[in-house]
């Protein structure tokens, strides 16, 4: 696949991908799409340092927009030859990287630590604000099986409020890893090209057309 073609399609999808990574950490902020919550500061605090808007959101989309482009040259919004494109690509995409793998980070400790919710401490009569997953050591994994999975139907009893809090949270989180593992790759993928770009140039550019500084 030639160079600029390359650069086209890894910028389309980082560009998708981290649009999907904001959308879902500003979903986390909205349990049930109730915002009284976030009011009260009484959201997570791995959502609440919002990992999938700045990390694996405006760090991807960055490289995104730039990749494509690169890809599409667009000579009357970027005026260098291609390898100087392709040199800053290249930066952007190791940022970019270090962004997904960020929240990566973050959002695996979110859906580790389970959401912060309102849930009733035995032996205690009135129900309190925390971590029940970490507090009341309710168990998160299933150990019934040789694989460690996520004990769902044990975590859907331990809190009260907001209302299926644990599937809100959980499916949200799991969808942010996998964009950001899918945005890793896409990286990686235009740090090669970016690379492969110095050396050879843009493959599809016009024969004997010179490169404009």
């Amino acid at each position: 696949m030639c160079v600029g073609k390359c650069s086209q399609f890894n910028g389309f999808c980082l560009t998708i991908l981290a649009l999907l990574s904001i959308t879902l950490n500003l979903l986390l902020l909205f349990p049930n799409l109730d915002g009284s919550y976030l009011n009260k500061d009484q959201i997570s605090s791995h959502v609440r340092r919002m990992p999938g808007v700045w990390a694996g959101g405006l760090m991807v989309l960055l490289v995104g927009i730039q990749s494509t482009v690169v890809g599409f040259k667009v000579k009357r919004l970027s005026c260098f030859a291609t390898c100087c494109h392709m040199l800053l690509s290249g930066i952007f995409s190791i940022l970019a990287m270090a962004g997904a793998a960020t929240s990566l980070f973050i959002s695996a400790a979110g859906l580790f630590s389970g959401p912060y919710c309102l849930y009733q401490v035995e032996g205690e009569a009135t129900p309190e604000w925390g971590y029940p997953y970490i507090t009341i050591g309710v168990p998160v994994f299933n150990t019934s099986t040789s694989v460690s999975l996520p004990n769902i139907s044990t975590r859907k009893t331990a809190c009260i409020e907001p209302p299926d809090i644990e599937t809100w949270n959980s499916h949200f989180l799991i969808s942010l890893c996998l964009i950001n593992t899918f945005q890793l790759v896409l990286c990686l993928s235009q740090l090669v090209n970016s690379f492969l770009g110095m050396l050879v140039g843009n493959c599809d550019r016009k024969k004997d057309s010179p490169i404009t500084l």
